[in-house]
């Protein structure tokens, strides 16, 4: 990995001419995939399949704050363990009926799971998910809101970001819908700012993920314009 770090970084337009930066941000790199990495992943393997990793970059801010854009992450897309209501997905997707693209999304609804949302509060099965205010307020030049800690039924918690008053065209209201067999509810983090199941007509043409559609399960920032982020797990 560590050969191939300083290419990682030109890609995400992250490069360094710092050299002890640079080392501080490979180790961190390294020590938070490490710890998510299948347990009969050796060096053979490595130089196999790469262990299932498979390294993407992050085309826009839909998943802030969890994920920047233009971060690489690391997925795991071989042998990773059905997927769970909280998961960040990678996924195949269709926007705006468009070709065929590689999508960044977490998983809110499983198949046969009734998804519905209120003023922007989302329930499962008629038992809402508890969202608390973290804090943190957000103030970037295309990226601001307020940091919400978002909990699942299950007692999984991510971060969400939520501005002060919902804008002109988010859907803060859907539903109820039951889902079908083999079929996931989606919503980005960043929640002003996301093309999600919310918008049937924009995603897939009914606004569902299939099973077949998912890639994997991402792991961890590999590589970040801010070197506190790097290592970051998912």
């Amino acid at each position: 990995m560590e050969p191939a770090y300083q290419i990682w970084l030109a890609q995400a337009n992250a490069w360094t001419t710092d050299m002890q930066l640079m080392k501080a941000m490979t180790e961190h790199a390294i020590g938070g995939l490490a710890a998510l990495l299948p347990a009969d992943c050796d060096a053979a393997r490595m130089k196999r399949d790469i262990c299932g990793i498979k390294l993407f970059n992050v085309p826009s801010s839909s998943m802030s704050p969890t994920v920047q854009e233009n971060e690489m992450i690391a997925a795991q897309v071989l042998d990773y363990n059905p997927v769970r209501q909280g998961d960040i997905i990678v996924h195949k997707a269709r926007f705006q009926g468009g070709d065929e693209t590689i999508a960044l999304t977490r998983i809110i609804g499983l198949p046969g799971e009734t998804v519905k949302m209120r003023n922007g509060h989302v329930f499962i099965n008629g038992k809402e998910m508890i969202a608390a205010a973290a804090g943190q307020v957000i103030k970037e030049e295309f990226i601001s809101g307020e940091v919400y800690t978002e909990t699942t039924p299950e007692g999984r918690s991510y971060s969400t970001l939520l501005s002060p008053e919902t804008p002109p065209g988010v859907v803060s209201d859907f539903g109820p819908v039951t889902l079908p067999e083999d079929s996931y509810f989606m919503l980005g983090d960043n929640r002003d700012s996301s093309v999600d199941s919310r918008y049937p007509r924009d995603l897939n043409g009914d606004g569902l993920v299939r099973k077949e559609s998912i890639l994997g399960v991402t792991l961890s920032v590999l590589v970040s314009k801010d070197p506190d982020r790097v290592g970051k797990q998912l």
